[in-house]
């Protein structure tokens, strides 16, 4: 059975609706069968309407991104509707009765997509089987795309180099100075990347680089709680030291603004 047919079986024994009840009246016009209600009520109704784009993407342009896409919505549409099944209030149930239907059929239409899309090497399907799956096949693959054209993106390479911290410490630390440098001009840095090299400096006592890129984080990410004064105590260098090191925060700061850091 494939993935249209078991999207099919989730709207179609539904209720219909019009496209103004559900304020989607874009999706009414072309094709007109996805103006559906998945079900009843205004409980999970974000989490419905993306799903019935998804379903429209997925349609109209079939591969791994709109696999993805749509295989994320049915989860997020799926987790929803999950604490409708625990419902014992009597009122309620013809209510929990419908979810509990729309729940059973969402998580087919899962199971029948995940095994179509169980050999892509896309990354990001790749990531969901590792995280919804526990597919260390998965996994393995991911780390083994490293330097393909795909996994050029920030978020990606501090994925990989969250794969590879315990194990191989000098990967990580390429993969998340690779993630730095693959921000373009003015773009939000996402932090995580610096906390996640403060840690590897810190374990490995490098206390240089922890002066540096906790200065750098601060910069940064004013919400920041980072102590400068507990980083300062892991080593005591001298003013001539420190004024190298501030001119190195500064560089590091001038290129990830200007989208062209390169490690020093």
């Amino acid at each position: 059975m494939n993935i249209n047919r078991v999207f099919l079986m989730l709207v179609t024994p539904l209720f219909l609706a019009a496209c103004e009840r559900d304020r989607i009246p874009d999706l009414c016009e072309d094709p007109a069968a996805l103006c559906v209600e998945l079900h009843q009520g205004k409980s999970c109704r974000v989490e419905r309407t993306a799903l019935i784009h998804a379903h429209g993407q997925h349609a109209s342009a079939p591969g791994d991104q709109s696999d993805y896409h749509l295989i994320q919505t049915l989860q997020q549409y799926r987790n929803c509707l999950a604490p409708w099944l625990v419902i014992k209030d009597p009122q309620h149930q013809e209510r929990k009765n419908d979810k509990v239907e729309v729940v059973i059929q969402a998580k087919e239409a899962i199971t029948q997509l995940a095994s179509r899309t169980a050999q892509s090497d896309d990354p990001y399907l790749l990531l969901w089987h590792w995280q919804y799956q526990s597919s260390h096949q998965a996994k393995a693959r991911f780390i083994q795309l490293a330097e393909r054209p795909e996994m050029q993106q920030p978020e990606l390479q501090k994925v990989l180099a969250a794969f590879l911290l315990l194990r191989n410490s000098q990967a990580a630390e390429q993969a998340l100075h690779h993630a730095l440098s693959l921000y373009d001009q003015n773009a939000a840095i996402d932090t995580d990347i610096i906390a996640t090299l403060l840690t590897l400096y810190i374990r490995e006592r490098r206390y240089q680089e922890v002066w540096v890129w906790s200065r750098v984080l601060q910069r940064l990410d004013h919400s920041s709680t980072i102590s400068l004064d507990r980083m300062n105590a892991y080593a005591h260098f001298t003013a001539s030291e420190q004024q190298s090191m501030q001119q190195d925060v500064e560089r590091i700061l001038t290129q990830l603004k200007a989208g062209n850091y390169r490690r020093g």
